[in-house]
């Protein structure tokens, strides 16, 4: 009885065996059958003539956007980075020639502006696209709504730079965005005379070295024959615009190691420091803080101050 219990056993095991060692075709055919993943979408469709991907689309989120923009990435972090997509271009009849296409997400519009301001190169020229941009050597960059858009190009002849203008315009009117870079009620505060054109930025965090002072509109201004800085913030309540001032102004002493000198004239409550050789002031008028940065002496520091001054008690309300 048992040894029959036993072959019936040893039989049901070779069937086993026997089963699993052959495929069933109908899982052969699924597998082939198989979808492929879809590749990534291009950061533009249909490409301009002439324009073809080289590569996928590659996509870099906060956490992986050092992989990509290794030395550069905190200037993105600390202005609201949210994603970061990127894809090279071939350019048709130029054999060697190509670009690539960089999107950054920053969130909302002023953060776009805020990195396109800082990346901006002296010799830059106003390209005419998009919210703001400019051209410098081999570069297109532009704002467009919440995103930052850099065209870098593996030359700077003609044809690069009309493909990179081609790939702009198309770039632009495929993006739906729901609210436009503006940035001229901060334009109206700095005033024209002495200003380096295009130096206009918005700087994200630690203003000056100081944690707590960020999102401050800077400009830089020719003075004889160096440069100084003017810059203004606009606050929620000029309570908070008033404190700002005074712990940029105790920044400024304390921590620095500057003197002050006595308070000017105009405008009232403000402060002139003098540090390394250079001198600060600094102010609040209802919601805004606002001064000089690195005035070359007193008289600089108290005539610009004044400038500024004028101009902000113009925009108020």
């Amino acid at each position: 009885m048992a040894a029959g219990a036993l072959a019936v056993m040893a039989c049901i095991l070779a069937w086993v065996c026997i089963r699993q060692a052959s495929f069933d075709p109908a899982v052969t055919v699924a597998a082939v059958a198989a979808p492929a993943a879809p590749a990534p979408a291009g950061l533009v469709e249909p490409w301009p003539a002439g324009l073809s991907p080289m590569s996928a689309a590659e996509a870099f989120t906060p956490g992986t956007l050092s992989d990509k923009i290794d030395g550069k990435a905190d200037l993105y972090l600390s202005a609201g980075f949210v994603s970061m997509r990127s894809q090279r271009v071939r350019l048709a009849g130029a054999p060697g020639s190509w670009m690539e296409m960089l999107v950054y997400d920053m969130g909302l519009p002023a953060n776009a502006y805020s990195v396109y301001s800082s990346q901006r190169r002296p010799s830059a020229l106003d390209a005419g696209l998009g919210d703001y941009s400019y051209e410098a050597e081999n570069e297109l960059c532009l704002v467009h709504g919440r995103f930052y858009v850099e065209l870098v190009c593996s030359d700077s002849s003609d044809a690069a730079r009309g493909a990179a203008e081609a790939l702009a315009r198309s770039y632009i009117g495929s993006t739906a965005v729901a609210e436009h870079a503006n940035i001229g009620a901060e334009q109206a505060l700095f005033p024209t005379e002495g200003l380096v054109a295009g130096s206009i930025a918005l700087e994200p965090s630690d203003v000056f070295g100081l944690d707590q002072l960020d999102n401050v509109f800077v400009a830089r201004y020719r003075d004889g024959g160096g440069e100084l800085t003017l810059f203004a913030a606009r606050r929620d309540a000029p309570g908070k615009a008033a404190k700002e001032a005074a712990e940029l102004r105790a920044f400024f002493v304390k921590d620095c190691g500057g003197k002050e000198t006595p308070p000017p004239p105009y405008p009232p409550g403000a402060a002139i420091i003098e540090m390394d050789g250079g001198f600060e002031a600094v102010f609040s008028s209802g919601p805004y803080v606002a001064g000089v940065h690195q005035a070359p002496d007193r008289e600089s520091a108290q005539r610009w101050l004044g400038a500024i001054s004028h101009r902000i008690a113009g925009a108020r309300p």
